[in-house]
């Protein structure tokens, strides 16, 4: 292969491997700003301040070619279920803070691959 081939070949894998990192970088930042929120707007009263404690955001990169990046955010405490489901979600912060967030989020990935 030529010398110009290969330069423009490791220049396009420089470029890929920049943008993983860029991707996997925002996803840890939305998890820490899901995270924040979560627990400044959970709806319920502390008792033992456990189940605000224990919210959390985290990534995960997964997929065959390590190709998936996914931003998790959960509950730590076993009765998590239960403030997210019982009463009609009155106790619910996980999906209204994903569900609030989620433009914010289409829009930081938008221009990060303009």
């Amino acid at each position: 292969m030529a010398k110009g081939a290969d330069k423009v070949i490791n220049n396009m894998h420089s470029w890929a491997d920049r943008q993983r990192a860029a991707v996997i970088a925002l996803a840890q930042n939305w998890a820490g700003q899901l995270e924040g929120r979560a627990k400044r707007n959970a709806p319920w009263r502390d008792r033992t301040g456990n189940a605000r404690n224990g919210l959390f955001g985290s990534t995960e990169v997964t997929g065959l070619w390590r190709n998936e990046v996914k931003i998790r955010l959960a509950h730590t405490m076993d009765y998590g279920v239960f403030l997210e489901l019982a009463r009609d979600g009155k106790y619910a912060i996980l999906k209204p803070t994903v569900d609030a967030a989620v433009p914010e989020i289409w829009e930081s990935y938008r221009n990060l691959w303009e």
